[in-house]
């Protein structure tokens, strides 16, 4: 199985994630960082869970295991802000 982690800024130092499974919105958490986000969603992982796709706003970084973002949450977070300055909200 794989769900959708969706980040989204609330302010500076605040961020909301959403954890999905196609349109069933399964939860949220709110955390600090982009990385946190990635963290929180990566310590409970569901049995049957192949990873996450992972969105910040509108970008993407791909689907990833849990694994990874346990072990780079610090460099998914990179990709996630490198895309979203690339691709700017219009």
């Amino acid at each position: 199985m794989l769900l959708t982690l969706h980040i989204i800024k609330i302010d500076s130092g605040d961020y909301r994630a959403h954890v999905m499974e196609g349109t069933q919105h399964l939860g949220h958490y709110d955390a600090v960082s982009i990385r946190e986000a990635i963290l929180l969603a990566a310590e409970n992982p569901l049995p049957d869970l192949a990873g996450f796709h992972l969105w910040y706003e509108h970008v993407c970084a791909g689907s990833v295991t849990a694994g990874e973002m346990r072990d780079d949450s610090d460099g998914l977070a990179e990709k996630l802000l490198e895309l979203f300055r690339k691709f700017p909200p219009q």
